[in-house]
């Protein structure tokens, strides 16, 4: 997967919660004039230090390695924080979960685009609706929030969920939340 834009780099991150067995994921996603910073948390079930240690290095992996000998999500989302002048922050703790904090400076030359956020958040929600996401987006003043629960209440059964109806109506609420905040900030 080529990572393209900034909103390429926070799927990869939140995949990464997924399979690391988290139950509980919460996004933070700031834009100013000046920059553009995610957190996420999870509850997965984290790293020890040894493993921290060696995330961002672009050969080692702790998947199985029939996929591939080597792991660039990490790797390449701090190397292109680092290009603007950002920087990632990690923290975990074996059994508890993992902490990503991620700084691009978008008013450098190098920064890669912000990306479509509102079709990570249909991604995250339609694939993983047994995850309880929260997502609070700030954009200068301006702020949303998004919790999964209120999504998976909106339907009666988990057969709703997936009907195409229902999802073409959370793709198009969770684009018009994104087209909004964007243009009021």
């Amino acid at each position: 997967m080529s990572m393209r834009t900034m909103a390429d780099h926070l799927l990869d991150i939140a995949q990464n919660a997924i399979n690391a067995g988290a139950t509980s994921v919460r996004l933070t996603v700031e834009e100013t004039s000046r920059t553009f910073r995610f957190l996420v948390i999870d509850n997965g079930k984290g790293m020890d230090p040894a493993t921290v240690e060696r995330v961002f290095d672009p050969f080692y992996t702790t998947r199985e390695k029939k996929i591939r000998r080597f792991g660039l999500g990490l790797p390449f989302l701090r190397e292109a924080a680092r290009m603007t002048g950002g920087d990632v922050r990690l923290q975990s703790e074996k059994g508890k979960g993992t902490e990503i904090e991620v700084l691009f400076r978008t008013d450098h030359i190098d920064c890669q685009p912000v990306g479509d956020l509102g079709s990570v958040w249909f991604s995250l929600l339609s694939y993983s609706p047994d995850i309880r996401w929260h997502i609070l987006r700030r954009y200068g003043e301006e702020e949303y929030e998004i919790d999964s629960v209120v999504f998976t209440q909106m339907t009666r059964s988990s057969e709703d969920f997936y009907a195409p109806a229902f999802l073409q109506l959370m793709k198009e609420s969770l684009q018009e939340l994104e087209e909004s905040i964007r243009e009021k900030g």
